[in-house]
C-alpha cells in the first residue's frame, strides 16, 4: 500500500513542475510567470516530501525532505516578491512613493 500512495505521489508532484514549467513558457508577461513559480516551489516539494515520509518514514531523509519543502514554502514568497519588485523598478527606472508625501518635505 505504501508503494501506491508513493508512486501517486511522486507522479502528482512531477505533474505539477511540468504543468508549472509550461506555464511558464506560455506566459507571455514576466509578471504572468511569476505566478507559476509559486506552486513549482510550494505543491511539488511537498507532494516529494510526503512520498520520501511515506516511503522511508520519519527517518534521517524523511526529517531532510522535509526541512527541504519547509525551506521553500518560505523563501518562495520572499524571493517572488522581490523579483517582482525588482521588475517593477527596472520597467519604470524607479519606485514611485506608496503615499503622498510628508508634509516637512525631504
Amino acid at each position: 500500500m505504501t508503494d501506491v500512495v508513493t508512486v501517486v505521489l511522486i507522479v502528482v508532484g512531477v505533474a505539477v513542475e511540468l504543468g508549472c514549467c509550461v506555464g511558464v513558457l506560455v506566459m507571455r508577461d514576466a509578471y504572468d510567470k511569476l505566478h507559476y513559480t509559486g506552486p513549482a516551489a510550494i505543491l511539488g516539494p511537498v507532494a516529494f516530501a510526503a512520498a520520501i515520509v511515506v516511503q522511508e518514514g520519519v527517518s534521517q531523509a524523511g526529517v531532510k525532505a522535509v526541512l527541504v519543502a519547509v525551506l521553500l514554502i518560505v523563501a518562495n514568497p520572499v524571493l517572488t516578491h522581490a523579483t517582482g519588485r525588482a521588475l517593477y523598478i527596472r520597467q519604470r527606472d524607479h519606485l514611485e512613493p506608496a503615499g503622498p508625501e510628508p508634509e516637512g518635505g525631504r
